[in-house]
């Protein structure tokens, strides 16, 4: 009886895992909203897709905590998530004092 309860809860941790790579199931954005703030005042993104969550979104959390669910296909999201990317290139790429390449 033991051995078919840790088998049912390693079922069920299995099927959550996706979901909760993202924050969980609770934290899914059920709709896209119309907010678009200065993209300086954006921190990070992530994409939240349908294999997890009720709808495909780009999530982007702002310098205050903020989340905002964006449509994946509007021109403010891709150029949002472009911002991010070349930012986080930057900061990854900076050439420290002293460090040669």
């Amino acid at each position: 009886m033991a051995g078919l309860t840790f088998v049912s809860l390693f079922l069920v941790a299995i099927m959550l895992s996706p979901a909760s790579a993202q924050g969980g199931i609770g934290s899914c954005c059920r709709k896209i909203s119309p907010t678009q703030v200065q993209r300086d005042n954006l921190r990070s993104y992530y994409k939240q897709h349908l294999s997890s969550c009720p709808l495909d979104a780009v999530v982007f959390t702002t310098l205050k905590g903020k989340r905002i669910c964006a449509d994946p296909n509007s021109v403010w999201t891709k150029t949002s998530m472009a911002y991010l990317d070349g930012k986080n290139w930057q900061r990854q790429h900076a050439v420290l004092p002293g460090r040669h390449h």
